[in-house]
């Protein structure tokens, strides 16, 4: 296989750089989302409500794990991605081997722990007896391909730290359309209802493994030998240190949203399939931050290690600006869209109704949430883990968790559920931006 070149950031129209490195981004993006809808489609449609509820139900319990993985990702992508902006090809080689082993032993680890600890998330979760036996029976599969998506997860952010996104969209295409038609064919053709839909996924999760390995490990400068490794401890610290905190951000607002759902779990099965619904097409709103998000963090990488510090001042700037657009045409087309998106998973009254109503009250607080994404990202392309994890935590974890839990208090009621969303997102929103701008720690680094 012919070796792939990377893209440099540090040269080149700012503008063009963010959305050629974007745009692939978002198109995967898409393909991620149908990835992870196909299963509540088939169920709901194809299965029964119940069945539909019981994945609902255990979303976050599988959340908790990917934004994890999520994380870690992304700490290797920003050490890599300082080090192609030093042009140090002795220390990118000795990071990459090192996030590939560590992805791979450290993900093996992880589905062991989470199979043991899977009792007691569900116990957490206060998932029914009625949807008990299917959601335990979905999350045993599905946990079991976590290693694989710890590995596809660094070999994500490993890409993008050389500047290719568009291999990750070919990739993403290539495993949604594996997993619907395996989701299709183990449910309408052996009948294995959720089990076949988790099945499907982790097949496809491992192929994603397969394309993007074969592509990193044939980047310039990469010349991998699995028999010579260029191990050190050293980097996974690194990779720890800058990844941690987020990926620590990322589980605590996962099981925050794993208690919230527990709440959820206590209505009847339209609610928890209808607001299981919503929370997966509001998402979709974050596709065009997520996006841009990544190329902020990449851009910042960089210019960083290459000592331009207006430049990834302006990039900062540009990022904010072209995600907001953005995201606002998103949020306005789901929003007039929202019940005939809701009615794809499921054709019951009830659940459009409550889906419908989850989206319209929850859907402008994604405004926010872009901001948080990309003033995040800046500053954790600084190298800055800690404060962005910090306000994502207090926003999304504390602040979301007691409006809902003392909004139920006050009135039990299922518009306190829409609102807690939209609270914590304004919240995170605001001080991601209010830390970006006002902090003393900003402006002594340049990006302001």
């Amino acid at each position: 296989m012919a070796k792939t070149k990377n893209v440099t950031m540090t040269d080149g129209d700012i503008r063009r750089l963010i959305l050629q490195f974007s745009w692939p981004v978002f198109v995967a993006a898409i393909f991620n989302e149908l990835y992870n809808v196909t299963n509540s489609m088939i169920v709901g449609n194809y299965v029964s409500l119940k069945a539909l509820s019981a994945v609902s139900a255990c979303t976050w319990i599988c959340n908790i794990f990917n934004h994890t993985f999520y994380g870690l990702g992304m700490g290797a992508g920003i050490l890599m991605g300082g080090y192609i902006g030093a042009n140090d090809h002795e220390k990118l080689k000795r990071a990459l081997d090192s996030s590939l082993v560590f992805a791979v032993i450290g993900g093996i680890i992880i589905t062991i722990v989470a199979e043991l600890c899977l009792p007691l998330l569900i116990r957490l979760c206060n998932i029914g007896p009625d949807i008990y036996a299917d959601a335990s029976a979905y999350l045993r599969v599905y946990i079991l391909g976590s290693c694989a998506v710890l590995v596809s997860q660094m070999s994500f952010f490993i890409l993008r730290s050389f500047g290719d996104t568009r291999h990750q969209l070919y990739f993403s295409i290539i495993t949604s359309i594996v997993n619907l038609i395996l989701g299709l064919l183990f449910v309408r053709v052996f009948n294995m209802n959720v089990v076949g839909t988790a099945l499907a996924t982790i097949i496809s999760q491992f192929l994603m493994d397969v394309l993007t390995l074969r592509l990193v490990l044939n980047y310039d400068g990469i010349d991998f030998d699995i028999h010579n490794l260029d191990f050190s401890f050293h980097v996974i610290v690194d990779i720890c240190r800058l990844g941690i905190p987020a990926g620590i951000q990322n589980m605590l607002i996962a099981f925050s949203s794993m208690l919230v759902q527990s709440y959820v779990n206590l209505f009847p099965n339209e609610v928890i399939a209808g607001i299981g619904v919503a929370e997966k097409i509001n998402s979709w709103a974050q596709m065009v931050s997520h996006a841009i998000s990544a190329a902020t963090m990449s851009l910042v990488a960089q210019n960083i290690g290459a000592g331009k510090m207006e430049r990834a001042k302006e990039s900062v700037k540009q990022c904010a600006i072209i995600s907001s657009i953005g995201t606002l045409i998103m949020i306005v087309i789901i929003d007039l869209a929202a019940p005939f998106l809701v009615s794809r998973f499921n054709k019951d009254a009830q659940v459009i109704f409550y889906g419908t109503s989850m989206i319209r009250w929850a859907i402008f607080g994604m405004f926010f949430i872009n901001l948080s994404h990309i003033y995040n990202a800046a500053c954790r392309g600084a190298g800055n883990v800690r404060i962005p994890m910090m306000v994502a935590i207090f926003a999304q974890v504390i602040c979301k968790y007691l409006f809902v839990r003392f909004g139920l208090q006050l009135h039990y009621d299922v518009h306190v559920l829409y609102l807690g969303t939209t609270f914590g997102y304004v919240m995170a929103g605001t001080l991601a931006t209010l830390y970006f701008y006002r902090s003393k720690w900003s402006k002594q680094i340049g990006l302001r």
